[in-house]
């Protein structure tokens, strides 16, 4: 049985050779260049050897497993090419440098070199990357200005989106982050300025002042410093934010249209936008409202009248059509508070009748003490039994008389009423 010589395994290494064979009949060919040379070769003497083959550069021959190799080699011995190691292709070469006949691997897209069927690419020392985006250009596509020069960064802010470029001249820096700016447009949507002169501060918050007949609301940007809130859903509930001259108007609008304003506002934060699993914004109470109308308007009105201009309101909605969202969201809603008004009206009617009783004792304490302008001129408001509160009336220019000094007089009034005392603001 004929034995076969073993077979050398080699690699070639055509990473310096100009003419890279491209198919087995010229890697052949280019083997058996070698081959004579390769055979005076001792491959455990140099595992690598390198070929000069002048003007067309030089080619490596490495010898994977020398030491099995026959010693010495001659014509007999068989030679198996396992592996050709070639010179890199770069398959996504920059734009700029081909333009320059040198060729440069390129990782970044560049929008603007469009080469048919893809984009242009654009090498490290060509890329120009402009503040507040990743994204890559050449220079000669660097992105430009709405006035014509060279950008310097994308705006991110609520418009542009980083959408748009812009120069140095029309950016404007984030007050806390230098490093961030937006445009003109941009900056005065994530910074509006306060409605009040001179006030440095950003107008987070929008005037929610806004009326059944007109549900836009007014919408004027006031900082946190400046705004004020209408503390219609109790005290620990956040109120409606009104600008100051809708602030400053409350006190000459009428119960009605207070009440419309109390609809509406509630109306809308019921509206678009709320999530499913948030609470429900109600209507205050009319116990609530009651007091609302005394520290606004100085209006005192019992419950049921409370009540009417709920009830009325209601009515002249149910009169309007076409009918929208809004308009089912506020007979919703007061439908709902239909309930609660009752409860307090009863409510206060025996509150009434305990309440007016404390009050005709407070009249007799100060006629007892010889304070009988205070005694006319006290007024009964509101009974609270279940903190033991008597609220009044009392004209503004009696009020430092009718407290004394550091409260003293309504302290011994307290004593001898049994309840406390307290005077209605406003």
């Amino acid at each position: 049985m004929t034995q076969h010589a073993p077979v050398v395994p080699v690699t070639l290494d055509l990473r310096e050779f100009r003419h890279v064979p491209r198919s087995t009949d010229e890697c052949v060919a280019l083997w058996e260049r070698l081959e004579p040379a390769v055979l005076t070769l001792d491959p455990l003497a140099g595992p690598r050897v390198r070929f000069d083959l002048g003007d067309e550069g030089e080619v490596g021959v490495w010898f994977l497993d020398p030491a099995k190799a026959p010693r010495p080699l001659g014509a007999t011995t068989r030679f198996a090419i396992r592996g050709v190691l070639e010179p890199p292709e770069i398959r996504h070469a920059c734009t700029t440098c081909r333009a320059a006949h040198t060729t440069t691997y390129a990782p970044y897209k560049c929008p603007g070199c469009d080469e048919g069927r893809r984009l242009g690419r654009v090498c490290e020392a060509h890329a120009v990357f402009l503040d507040g985006s990743l994204r890559a250009s050449c220079p000669s596509h660097t992105p430009e200005c709405r006035c014509g020069t060279k950008a310097v960064a994308w705006c991110g802010g609520p418009n542009c989106r980083t959408r748009r470029a812009w120069c140095a001249t029309h950016l404007r820096r984030h007050p806390g982050d230098p490093a961030v700016a937006y445009c003109d447009d941009c900056y005065a949507e994530r910074f509006p300025a306060c409605e009040h002169e001179r006030c440095t501060g950003s107008g987070y918050i929008r005037c929610e002042h806004r009326t059944l007949s007109a549900m836009k609301p007014c919408g004027r940007r006031v900082c946190t410093e400046h705004a004020r809130r209408w503390q219609v859903y109790g005290s620990y509930n956040r109120g409606l934010a009104l600008c100051t001259p809708h602030h400053q108007q409350l006190s000459s609008t009428p119960p009605e249209g207070l009440i419309d304003m109390i609809l509406a506002g509630t109306v809308a934060r019921n509206g678009r936008g709320r999530s499913a699993t948030r609470r429900r914004v109600q209507l205050p109470r009319i116990s609530i409202v009651r007091h609302i109308l005394i520290n606004t308007r100085r209006t005192v009105l019992d419950m049921e009248a409370v009540d009417r201009l709920f009830s009325s309101l209601e009515q002249a909605l149910r009169g309007r059509t076409p009918r929208d969202t809004n308009l089912s969201t506020a007979l919703d809603l007061l439908a709902r508070h239909r309930a609660s008004r009752r409860e307090d009206i009863e409510r206060f009617r025996e509150q009434h009748v305990e309440g007016r009783g404390h009050y005709e004792r407070l009249v007799q304490e100060l006629r007892r003490g010889g304070r009988h302008e205070l005694a006319g001129a006290v007024e009964f408001s509101d009974f609270r039994p279940r903190s033991g509160i008597l609220f009044v009336r009392v004209p503004e220019h009696l009020q430092g008389l009718f407290r004394g000094r550091g409260g003293s007089s309504v302290r011994q009034l307290e004593q001898r009423v049994g309840v406390k005392i307290q005077v209605e603001r406003g």
